[in-house]
């Protein structure tokens, strides 16, 4: 059967920034609603802009004004949310023994929870594992699940954590692409600026760009107004195709160097230890589904540092 593709695909995290920009009529008070910068709400609605061809808002001086159909959007985003925050609390309401949930972002679940899930289930032997997967972990109630595959752990300083996958950045394009443009083996920023790719890591901390080029001490290029990825599958299958060149993570692309779809390119930034953790909530006595979900995560982990 054949998957159909929804127009929203790869604008959900940009429709939510939406739907808080137009309740608030303001950027400056949707950027403190949802923990991120001005001028990260003011891509997101770019991009939203980008892709429906017409403005959403009406900008006179230091004000702006939703347009009719910024409205139509962020009401349809509300009642979806509405109905997503009663299915959860549904859901969490009666939690089956028998099954373990875990959070974890787009990104992590399909370049490298979805290669290794089989195994997974083998090996918790009949017990089911429900993924969450949303690339806003902030706009969550992790406590109340199980384990989350998290970049800072602080968040709940209650919860265990271990570390997952080391952190390595570094750039990635396809074949085709470094042979159509040779000069990004040597220096990536004698690119244009508009063949590099941009991914937004929300409150994550991962290395952008820019922040890529100020901890390899590389001039930059002047970049102007970007559109950015807010889901990390969709910039690497752009990478794939050979559209442009992106950001990859060590365990997160390792699958795709391994196929040869991409090629890893120089130099390679480690700004912090490791990019992943899995915090989760103690078990209880016994042999339990989280328990050994717990163990085999560690497993994965051992076998990823021993590989490095």
């Amino acid at each position: 059967m054949e998957r159909m593709i929804r127009p929203t695909a790869g604008s959900l995290n940009a429709l939510m920034v939406l739907e808080v920009a137009v309740r608030h009529a303001g950027l400056s008070r949707a950027a403190a609603e949802l923990g991120l910068s001005q001028p990260a709400v003011s891509r997101h609605i770019k991009a939203l802009e980008d892709r429906l061809r017409q403005p959403l808002f009406e900008r006179n001086n230091n004000r702006i004004t939703p347009t009719a159909n910024a409205v139509r959007l962020a009401d349809a985003v509300a009642l979806g949310l509405g109905h997503v925050d009663q299915a959860w609390s549904e859901v969490l309401a009666a939690p089956d023994p028998g099954e373990v949930t875990l959070a974890c972002t787009f990104g992590f679940a399909d370049q490298w929870l979805m290669p290794r899930y089989s195994d997974l289930r083998a090996y918790l032997g009949g017990s089911r594992v429900r993924v969450v997967t949303t690339d806003q972990l902030g706009d969550i109630d992790l406590s109340r699940l199980d384990a989350a595959v998290v970049w800072d752990p602080s968040r709940m300083p209650d919860r265990p954590y271990f570390p997952l996958i080391p952190a390595e950045t570094f750039p990635i394009c396809s074949p085709g692409f470094l042979h159509a443009h040779p000069e990004a083996a040597e220096d990536v920023s004698r690119l244009p600026p508009e063949l590099l790719l941009h991914f937004d890591p929300g409150t994550s901390d991962f290395l952008t760009w820019e922040s890529w080029f100020e901890q390899t001490g590389i001039t930059p290029p002047k970049f102007g107004s970007t559109a950015e990825f807010d889901a990390y599958p969709f910039l690497l299958q752009s990478v794939r195709r050979g559209e442009g060149i992106g950001l990859g993570w060590t365990g997160i692309v390792d699958n795709a160097l391994a196929c040869g779809e991409i090629l890893r390119l120089g130099p390679t930034v480690s700004d912090r230890a490791h990019s992943y953790f899995l915090q989760y909530r103690t078990p209880g006595r016994g042999s339990s589904a989280l328990a050994r979900m717990l163990k085999w995560f560690k497993l994965e982990a051992q076998a990823g540092l021993a590989a490095g």
